[in-house]
């Protein structure tokens, strides 16, 4: 019976993806190369920040290697209380915030009380009886880490890399490496959410973060962001998921997000941010106008191939926020530890903050 749901699941997880694939392809049909010699990222990244070779030819973590061991003190440096969050989502049977084309984890048990109740397994000698279970997930079905080789545009990934280095599996800029490395450095909370989200403290749909709201949020919080910082970015999008008001119906292409811009990118370059995690699905807003084109999820190619800053997507910021809304504390010590998953393109996180 397991093996039927494991066969279930597989074929229900291969059918979404190639749902997925088909609304991705839909969305992006104004900006092919058939359409024009260049892509509209390509004309769009021809002129903007780019840190190849960087840290040598053969780096893998981009923009985490400004956390060195001075970045990780700084971290420590911010803490006061030693309180803790943890930011991951709970990982739920066939429940959960997922961007389309993936479906939540399918969960189960393999072994548990049944079995012995049912005479299909024995006790261990001396009597000793134990549960064991299963999951099959997409890496990036929960809170998560992306991979540098994530996302691309034209046919490079990071750091000039063949996009064919990505064929069944990445050979070059996977997950596995930001798994090696570990994320510890200075964050920041941003809480854009409650600045611009009026009474419920949280941004409507489709909203637009441009980069003075970033700043503008941070002057109202009284915190300076720091070169090297972590940045924390709330919208509160992602209660709407959990929430059954019928106008809190969640829905990952109409989340706000971070919008392209160069001006943005230039800043956050000279900023030398290592690593952006958000409560929204992708970070950025899904879908964008460009000069008049459509574009989906632009700034994971501007933000990884170009810049190798590492994304976290769906955190839950809920708990850290309040709190720092009542304590004025913004700053603390962020920690994330990717799964080594070799050739990966992305992996569960359960970051930690101590505050």
């Amino acid at each position: 019976m397991l093996n039927d749901k494991l066969r279930t699941s597989a074929l229900a997880l291969a059918t979404a993806t190639a749902a997925g694939f088909g609304l991705v392809a839909a969305g992006t049909a104004t900006a092919t190369d058939e359409d024009s010699e260049q892509s509209l990222m390509e004309r769009l990244q021809a002129d903007a920040p780019n840190n190849w070779g960087k840290w040598g030819e053969d780096d893998e973590v981009g923009a985490l290697n400004y956390l060195d061991a001075e970045q990780v003190l700084r971290g420590t440096q911010a803490v006061r209380s030693g309180d803790t969050f943890t930011l991951q989502i709970p990982m739920t049977h066939g429940s959960g915030p997922v961007f389309p084309g993936r479906v939540p984890m399918q969960h189960y048990m393999a072994q548990d009380g049944a079995s012995y109740s049912s005479g299909k397994a024995d006790p261990l000698a001396g009597g000793v009886k134990f549960s064991d279970d299963v999951a099959f997930m997409y890496l990036q079905g929960t809170t998560h880490v992306d991979g540098l080789a994530h996302a691309w545009y034209g046919e490079e990934i990071y750091g000039g890399e063949s996009a064919d280095s990505t064929v069944h599996g990445h050979a070059h800029g996977s997950v596995g490496a930001l798994g090696e490395r570990g994320i510890a450095g200075r964050g920041v909370l941003l809480d854009v959410g409650r600045h611009m989200g009026g009474d419920n403290n949280r941004l409507p749909v489709e909203t637009c973060i441009h980069l003075d709201d970033l700043q503008a949020t941070a002057e109202a919080q009284d915190v300076e962001i720091e070169k090297r910082d972590i940045l924390l970015i709330r919208t509160g999008s992602l209660p709407r998921f959990y929430e059954d008001e019928p106008d809190a119906e969640w829905n990952a292409m109409n989340e706000p997000g971070l919008c392209y811009s160069h001006e943005l990118l230039e800043w956050l370059d000279d900023m030398e941010t290592p690593a952006i995690a958000m409560d929204n699905i992708a970070v950025e807003k899904v879908v964008q106008e460009i000069d008049g084109e459509t574009a989906i999820i632009p700034l994971h190619g501007a933000l990884m191939r170009d810049l190798g800053i590492v994304l976290s997507e769906i955190n839950w910021l809920e708990d850290l926020a309040a709190d720092s809304a009542e304590d004025g504390q913004y700053t603390f010590l962020y920690t994330a530890a990717p799964l080594k998953v070799e050739q990966g393109t992305g992996s569960p996180v359960n970051p930690v903050v101590i505050k």
